[in-house]
């Protein structure tokens, strides 16, 4: 086959918030662009730092890397314009099929069209991948995902897609009926076409990911016990959709030290541990390690040298005998984040990676013993939860107590997918009473019922924002009205689609409002009509919160490294662009004077602590920059987590 026409291998580099996907992605680009392929490498994380990494400018367009050997090539994905693309060539048959087969006008479909879709990422990613890759002869196309959860959703793409060409089938057959019993003689047309094309792209695309041969994918994974698990259970609902990992990269694995050292010693010790974990687990797929680095590599040039220190795994060696130094008393300071006492809502945000769980749980933990008189609520939006993990405890979609926190803290772990069957089946509920009631013996209802089912079956993309908006709400309101709730989000990308999503959510509702009181006739109003005017009141309630600094704070966490400094920097500009109040940057794993390495990482880090104490003077309301120093392993449990968040410190000299 021409070279021109032969389709390019897609790979895949997928992993825990913060292993270093980006990094391994496109180091793995530099080398095979170096060997000889053309290469185009995609990020498809809302929160892109791709450009970050090769230290060039990117945008939707594939752009060719200067600097790097070969042909190289690198996009970051514009989901929204991905969408409007797609749905441009659509837009006519949707309108056909809408008015066909639902009581909609053509002013009622432009505006449902024209609204905001809150999860178009994970919609449209698979399919601009393939429009990307089909648009020059590339060998090979290397995707840079975004966090596991969404990583996963994002595979799940080809089945969310044949949904959709279902429910616009058992849309268009209310058409196909009425045709042919008004004695008409029904003929396919474009809408049919358009409907045949979407179930042939969900088709194609499934065919690619579960074939080796086409598709292979990469689990970055850190030599720790918290990404170890979540790569394990990524595995498991990988192998559930039909695919295989092919390589599993072991990233950051930690020198021996050159002397005893109460930092390097026990990492080193540990990290032996899950390595020889790590290579029997993974035993069917080819693991590689890569070394720690002092400093995060940026640019063609360093990416090459990373990816060419690779090497496959090997016996790991034992760690220098000998006692390592105590690390030297540090006196608790108290909990000294800025949280107002009258707040009602605090967010945890940041790169993925950068312990935003544990600062959300130490967090959770000072204030409820600072307000014991008040309900408080931990809660997970993230979909690969870590919440549990932190607190060395069992958690669930259920609210329940912390072992050894204080009484009046409660945490939850949300889960989607229990939520949204919840929802779905309330309103499947609410369709048979109408159709048992109104439409009964109406044979062309039956085609509408089917429809409204369908619908409830196709999870809408931004679920996991969309229901954590929900969750919020909820227990900032009557029964629960908890009287402060700390949220653990998901990496910054999502995070910022959470924050967006009110005003985008309002959109949704408001044009709802207008289509029911319109066909009121029709359908009737009933509990949703009732549900929707009260969703509406919560939502311009969290909308004011979000932007009330007497009851809303945004902790903004963060390392003193390059990449998570540049991706906090942009964070803070959204944040001030949506008007949420920034309550503190707070720099996690701020490395202490030890051993060779961790007197020169001091070294390396102090530029950044500078950097990001300048954000923290210009942004935050302390004008001070809260640090927390490097431990490991990380605290677990609410007495070590505690104690933690005790130790936070903060220095405007930048020095200990």
């Amino acid at each position: 086959m021409d070279d021109a026409v032969t389709p390019p291998r897609l790979s895949f580099c997928g992993g825990k918030g913060g292993v270093g996907k980006t990094t391994c992605a496109a180091a793995a680009a530099v080398r095979a662009a170096s060997e000889g392929s053309r290469v185009l490498v995609v990020s498809t994380d809302p929160a892109h730092s791709l450009a970050d990494a090769l230290a060039v400018e990117l945008g939707p367009d594939a752009r060719r890397v200067h600097g790097a050997r070969g042909e190289l090539y690198a996009t970051e994905l514009d989901a929204d314009r991905a969408l409007g693309r797609w749905l441009r060539v659509r837009d006519q048959a949707f309108h056909t099929i809408a008015s066909r087969g639902t009581y909609l006008d053509d002013e009622d479909i432009d505006r449902m069209l024209s609204l905001s879709f809150p999860g178009v990422d994970e919609l449209v990613g698979l399919i601009e991948l393939l429009r990307l890759a089909k648009a020059h002869p590339y060998d090979e196309v290397i995707v840079d995902t975004a966090p596991t959860g969404h990583t996963l959703r994002l595979l799940e793409m080809p089945e969310t897609l044949a949904r959709l060409a279902q429910v616009l089938n058992d849309m268009h057959e209310k058409h196909r009926f009425l045709t042919t019993s008004l004695g008409g003689a029904w003929a396919p047309d474009a809408a049919d076409e358009v409907i045949d094309d979407i179930a042939r792209e969900a088709a194609e695309l499934h065919a690619i990911l579960t074939d080796r041969s086409r598709a292979s994918f990469t689990w970055v994974t850190l030599p720790e016990e918290l990404p170890v698990r979540e790569s394990e259970d990524a595995a498991e609902a990988m192998a559930e959709l039909g695919i295989a990992l092919a390589v599993v990269v072991v990233n950051r694995v930690w020198p021996v030290p050159d002397r005893p050292c109460a930092r390097c010693t026990p990492r080193v010790s540990e990290e032996r541990t899950w390595r020889l974990y790590l290579a029997r687990t993974f035993a069917g797929a080819r693991v590689i390690e890569m070394p720690a680095l002092l400093v995060e590599p940026r640019g063609p040039r360093a990416l090459l040298e990373l990816a060419l220190a690779a090497r496959d795994a090997e016996e790991p060696p034992t760690p220098p005998s000998g006692p390592a130094p105590g690390a030297a008393a540090k006196s608790a300071r108290g909990f000294c984040l800025p949280i107002s006492p009258s707040a009602e809502l605090v967010l945890f945000g940041g790169k993925g990676g950068v312990g935003k769980t544990s600062a959300a749980t130490a967090a959770a933990l000072a204030l409820a013993e600072e307000r014991p008189r008040d309900r408080v609520l931990v809660l997970s939006t993230d979909p690969a939860h870590s919440l549990g993990d932190a607190f060395a405890a069992e958690l669930s979609d259920d609210e329940q107590p912390v072992p050894g926190a204080p009484p009046n803290l409660v945490a939850r772990e949300l889960d989607a997918a229990r939520a949204w069957a919840s929802q779905r089946e309330r309103y499947r509920s609410a369709i048979d009473d109408l159709f048992s009631s109104i439409f009964r013996g109406n044979m062309s209802a039956s085609y509408d019922r089917i429809v409204l089912e369908d619908l409830l079956d196709l999870a809408p993309p931004g679920i996991d924002e969309l229901l954590a908006l929900v969750t919020i709400t909820e227990a900032l309101s009557p029964p629960a009205r908890y009287d402060l709730v700390i949220a653990d989000t998901a990496p910054t990308g999502h995070t910022l689609r959470l924050l967006e999503l009110p005003a985008k959510a309002l959109e949704w509702v408001h044009a709802l409002m207008v289509v029911v009181l319109k066909y009121r006739n029709v359908v009737g109003l009933g509990d949703f009509a009732s549900d929707l005017t009260d969703f509406a009141h919560q939502l311009r309630g969290l909308m004011a919160l979000l932007t009330d600094p007497t009851r809303a704070a945004f902790v903004a966490v963060t390392r003193p490294a390059i990449l998570p400094r540049l991706e906090t920097a942009r964070l803070v500009r959204k944040l001030k662009e949506l008007e949420v109040p920034l309550a503190a940057i707070l720099v996690n794993a701020v490395t202490e004077p030890g051993c060779g390495r961790c007197n020169a990482a001091v070294e390396v880090e102090r530029s950044e602590l500078v950097e990001l104490s300048k954000l923290a003077v210009s942004q935050t309301r302390s004008k001070q920059l809260v640090k927390a120093r490097a431990i490991y392993p990380g605290p677990r449990g609410a007495n070590a987590l505690a104690r933690w968040g005790s130790a936070w410190f903060t220095d405007p000299r930048g020095s200990f």
